[in-house]
Parts: structure tokens; C-alpha cells; sequence
């Protein structure tokens, strides 16, 4: 069990590194990036993904 919980702790500072990186800092309800569960944070990592990817893809047409 404490091999899973450490799994998730260092995807979940993985994410939320990326996040920061990419100036997302809070959730849209206002809660700090620290405060959300793996699920939630995944969800924001997969839709600052795409909102990139249709950035890059407007560039190139």
C-alpha cells in the first residue's frame, strides 16, 4: 500500500509541476492545485493539453 500511495504523490507533484509550468495555478473553482484529488489534477493536465494542442494546430494551418 505505501508503494501506491507514493506513486500517486509523485504523479500528483508531476502534474501539478506541469500545471505551473504551463501558468495554471488553481482550479476553476478556486481551490489550490495541492488541494485536488490525482483524478482532478489529471483532468486539468488532459485539458491544458488539448487547449495546446488546438493552439499548435491553428498556428499551422
Amino acid at each position: 500500500m505505501a508503494v501506491l500511495k507514493e506513486a500517486v504523490e509523485k504523479r500528483k507533484k508531476y502534474l501539478i509541476d506541469w500545471l505551473i509550468n504551463h501558468e495554471v495555478y488553481e482550479s476553476k473553482d478556486g481551490r489550490q492545485l495541492y488541494e485536488l484529488t490525482l483524478g482532478e489534477l489529471e483532468h486539468m493536465y488532459i485539458s491544458e493539453r488539448i487547449k495546446i494542442g488546438k493552439e499548435m494546430s491553428k498556428i499551422e494551418d
